[in-house]
């Protein structure tokens, strides 16, 4: 090989050198764009969550030293009401939402005590209008296996049976959550509170990403699986507490009922978050 040859392979070798190590450092950089998980505040005394800006609002203007967290597509305020340190979680609607920003507020806050409050559909007769049902447990009312019917065979809810949510507690057996209890600390506390518009009590919560409006369904659904009303986040944040052990109850506010033709009422969230901040204010947190 002449010499200009010699000179030539040992450029384009340097030349193959300097690509590959550009490429493994670029491969070894993470993406500009990475996002960043969330830092661990303070740990706080309460979440307090919501799906909608309507069942925030009294406890965000009551929330001292309002400071706005914002993680991902999910938004958190935290601050203090009565000596407390209280986190309001806008959880947003339905199982994803629900399940997510539950699991970044044990995360983030290291709650002591998550309450999931809001709106809620009448599932029997007797609630009215602006009633509260303390969930003594949830459930997830969509969960069920329905058995074998061929073509032609139309829908039956008769069915129709419950199929439990199942977790595996510090990586031990799995366990059947067919429904999930509340803190009865929590519960019992809730069960104190006064409602000007209505009457307090304890029941089943249900939950499902459904928006149930004939009536034979509702009757199915509190045959089945015993719920009194029903909404599209409570079980789910529930179930995500219970995994990580964190206390749990669910508060909820009559908005509608079928049953009595009436349609839902907005105002229905502001009158329920006025109720769960003056629980809020008056519950006692043992040390």
């Amino acid at each position: 090989m002449t010499l200009h040859g010699r000179g030539a392979v040992a450029a384009l070798v340097l030349y193959l050198a300097a690509v590959c190590a550009a490429a493994c450092g670029a491969a070894g950089k993470p993406p500009a764009t990475a996002a960043r998980p969330p830092q661990p505040h303070p740990a706080a005394d309460i979440v307090v969550q919501g799906a909608v800006d309507t069942e925030l609002q009294p406890l965000l203007a009551a929330l001292a030293g309002r400071q706005e967290i914002q993680i991902a597509a999910w938004t958190f305020w935290r601050g203090r009401i009565a000596g407390k340190t209280v986190v309001v979680s806008r959880t947003e609607v339905g199982p994803v939402n629900a399940s997510t920003a539950t699991t970044l507020a044990i995360h983030t806050f290291r709650p002591r005590l998550i309450i999931n409050q809001g709106t809620a559909g009448a599932a029997t007769p007797d609630l009215k209008l602006f009633d509260i049902v303390v969930g003594e447990a949830t459930v997830d009312y969509g969960a069920f296996r329905s058995a074998p019917a061929g073509a032609g065979a139309g829908v039956d809810l008769s069915r129709w049976t419950p199929m439990p949510h199942r977790l595996r507690l510090d990586g031990g057996e799995r366990i059947a959550f067919d429904r999930f209890p509340g803190d009865p600390d929590a519960v019992a506390a809730a069960l104190e509170i006064p409602n000007p518009r209505g009457r307090v009590m304890k029941g089943i919560i249900g939950t499902a990403f459904e928006f149930n409006r004939e009536v034979d369904r509702l009757v199915w659904m509190n045959r089945t699986y015993g719920v009194v009303s029903e909404d599209m986040e409570s079980a789910y944040a529930a179930g995500t507490a219970a995994g990580f052990k964190v206390p749990f109850v669910a508060i909820r506010i009559i908005s509608d009922s079928e049953f009595h033709r009436t349609e839902f009422q907005p105002v229905a969230g502001e009158y329920g978050a006025a109720f769960v901040l003056e629980y809020v204010r008056k519950l006692k947190l043992a040390r």
